[in-house]
């Protein structure tokens, strides 16, 4: 009603004062056109097996959001905030009512392998900018690139591939392996057996949210290996590394994990996880100058220690406001925005990253030893660089021009 009774009255004016309204009109149409909006959709597991995951997910890039006052190079920001409940179904209803009902110019998030499977060729086949901040299947990676999808976590085979470098490195000749079964546990074991030479004891496949690992532990065991490698997300890796502890095998059988030992499971672990080797791209345990702020910032807004969701998130953040920050009118501009950010050499805590004609990032998998610090209280301690500014094992199968 307002609108409509502002044209009735400016029917009336005089030429002289309808013409200069008319240009403070263009005037504040231009404004909004450099400082317009940015609608991004937040899709994650922000509940059940995977929850704590999504949570630092969405956390983190909204600590970005905060830390420019609400904007993102200059552009206001509005999140809308899904839970996908890592259902693939679910993420997929949701990608469409953001794509179509939204009308976001941006997706950003998405959690569990299985679910950026079903959203992934969606999202990108109504061209609007994907940006993963954790699972990166193998199958988007190779052949079914695309020049709509970036990425800040990792393609999932890496962290896995390091494992498979630092277990070579120390000389075990036969490792036993378990993951979940589904597609990042999959990619997890593939990755692994990529870069460790020796032979594979066993390989075990629990059900995706698995709590009791009793049959598996003994399983394990009975194949008496140099060590063991598991890559189990979430709560499935409290409840695995603490009946593997009581068990007393962590002394017995060496422990190296991806996704399993982490800051996300290691306040529920404490000593339980002491002794144990984590290959990752990042953990609270950096000391480089960018991570140190980084950490800082997040206790200061969310009162704990960031998990590297957390930094992915963050990440995916500082992306887009680097991209918006050099150019501003890519805000609109969906292509423009996309291609930026692909191109972008990002400031992240884990050092600049540079990506793959994939979408991926090109960076280093290091690897980290539990430490007791007395008292309960546990810390990382670097032990080296497992795989040094690591390409991916699937780029080369892109049909993406560099």
């Amino acid at each position: 009603m307002y609108i409509k009774k502002t044209q009735e009255t400016n029917m009336k004016l005089p030429k002289k004062i309808g013409l200069s309204l008319a240009l403070l009109s263009m005037a504040i149409a231009a404004s909004t056109t450099v400082h317009a909006q940015i609608k991004v959709g937040h899709i994650g597991s922000m509940s059940g097996t995977l929850g704590a995951l999504g949570v630092d997910q969405y956390d983190g890039f909204m600590l970005r959001v905060a830390q420019g006052d609400g904007k993102l190079g200059g552009q206001a920001v509005e999140v809308l905030r899904h839970d996908d409940q890592s259902k693939p179904e679910v993420g997929l209803l949701i990608a469409r009512e953001l794509v179509e009902k939204d009308k976001v110019d941006v997706v950003v998030g998405i959690t569990a392998s299985n679910v950026i499977n079903a959203v992934f060729p969606y999202v990108v086949e109504k061209e609007v900018p994907l940006i993963g901040t954790n699972g990166g299947p193998s199958p988007f990676a190779g052949e079914r690139c695309s020049p709509w999808f970036v990425s800040t976590a990792f393609q999932n085979d890496g962290p896995h591939e390091g494992a498979g470098q630092e277990a070579h490195n120390r000389n075990y000749k036969k490792v036993a392996v378990i993951a979940p079964n589904y597609q990042a546990g999959k990619d997890a074991v593939s990755g692994f057996k990529r870069f460790y030479k020796g032979e594979l004891a066993e390989e075990l496949y629990p059900g995706l949210g698995q709590n009791d690992f009793s049959a598996e532990i003994t399983q394990l065991a009975a194949t008496a290996p140099d060590a063991i490698y598991a890559f189990l997300p979430g709560a499935m890796g409290i409840n695995f590394i603490k009946q593997y502890s009581q068990a007393g095998l962590m002394d017995k059988f060496p422990l190296l994990s991806s996704f399993t030992v982490d800051d996300i499971t290691i306040p529920a672990l404490r000593d339980a996880a002491v002794g144990s080797l984590v290959s990752t791209h990042w953990v609270s345990g950096a000391s480089n100058k960018e991570s140190l702020a980084f950490i800082e910032a997040f206790k200061n807004k969310y009162g704990r220690t960031p998990s590297s969701y957390a930094m992915q998130g963050y990440d995916a953040a500082t992306l887009i406001h680097q991209a918006l920050e050099s150019e501003p009118e890519a805000a609109k501009d969906k292509q423009a925005l996309m291609k930026l950010m692909r191109n972008m050499k990002l400031a992240s805590p884990r050092g600049e990253l540079t990506f793959e004609r994939n979408g991926f990032p090109i960076q280093d998998y290091s690897i980290w030893k539990v430490v007791s610090q007395g008292n309960g209280k546990v810390a990382f301690e670097q032990q080296g660089v497992a795989l040094k500014a690591h390409h991916d094992a699937y780029v080369s199968q892109c049909p993406l021009k560099p």
